[in-house]
């Protein structure tokens, strides 16, 4: 009985020491940079455990952010700004409700009407439109 005991122990024991192990390995090559990167935010060196001497440092070098183009937004775009500018703004009906004045702007329906500008002259329901042929209970 008490052989049968010591074996679960047994591989219990391996298990913790192969994870020991393990532990204390070298870091992959692929960690450099995230660990460089880390230690510069943190302002203290990452990892707490030790770095094996021979692994190397990568250095990746800084790269300036592209500036984006000024773009000319179309009114559609504006939409949000004038909702929270009504909703932030004190209330010039105070006869109505400022709840409704923020809902009336923010429903405006402004992307109908950029829709219908847009849409073809010759647009409709396709000419399949309905039911396959084969439709129904498999046989």
């Amino acid at each position: 009985m008490s052989r049968l005991k010591s074996i679960p122990l047994a591989i219990g024991g391996l298990v913790l020491m192969a994870g020991t192990v393990a532990a204390f390995t070298a870091l992959p090559d692929a960690a450099a940079p995230g660990l460089q990167k880390a230690t510069e935010a943190a302002g203290k060196t990452v990892p707490v455990r030790a770095v094996p001497v021979d692994a190397p440092l990568l250095v990746v070098p800084a790269v300036a952010p592209e500036e984006a183009p000024a773009v000319d937004l179309p009114d559609a775009a504006a939409h949000g700004a004038a909702v929270s500018a009504v909703a932030t703004a004190e209330d010039t009906t105070p006869d109505t409700n400022h709840g409704a004045d923020v809902s009336a702007v923010a429903k405006d329906n402004h992307g109908q009407a950029t829709a219908a500008e847009h849409r073809p002259a010759d647009a409709g329901k396709p000419a399949d439109a309905g039911k396959p042929e084969g439709a129904g209970k498999p046989e």
